[in-house]
């Protein structure tokens, strides 16, 4: 028992829509856990080529019990395709930004990713916030 506090309600009603608004996903090219907590969004490298750009998470943000969700709608997960091959490097890893500042950021699990011609890359948001 509290005399005071933030349930889990109040935190998902008053957070998540303040935090979790205005949010792009970012690949990066930077080298393998390279990116730490002192990482800023100027660090982040970021591949050229047709088909890449931010991929802007205006969708369904939610939260429950303090664990935020993403719906991207359809297709569900993020993704890009390759236009052509991507210059800058492979694909390391990508972040989740508000344009100023890095909110999150994960390394591809698998490795690192050569994005060539109509290579599909899909970012399961769950696995990053």
């Amino acid at each position: 028992m509290a005399t005071s506090g933030t349930p889990d309600e109040g935190k998902d009603s008053i957070i998540v829509p303040a935090v979790y608004t205005g949010l792009d996903l970012r690949a990066y090219v930077n080298t393998a856990n390279s990116l730490d907590a002192d990482t800023v969004f100027a660090d982040l490298t970021e591949p050229t080529g047709s088909g890449y750009a931010a991929i802007a998470l205006d969708q369904s943000w939610s939260s429950s019990a303090g664990v935020v969700t993403y719906d991207h709608g359809t297709p569900d997960d993020p993704r890009w395709t390759a236009g052509d091959n991507w210059a800058g490097g492979d694909i390391v890893g990508v972040a989740i930004t508000d344009g100023t500042y890095v909110l999150h950021f994960k390394d591809l699990s698998e490795g690192p990713v050569s994005m060539t011609t109509d290579k599909v890359l899909v970012v399961d948001i769950s696995t990053i916030i």
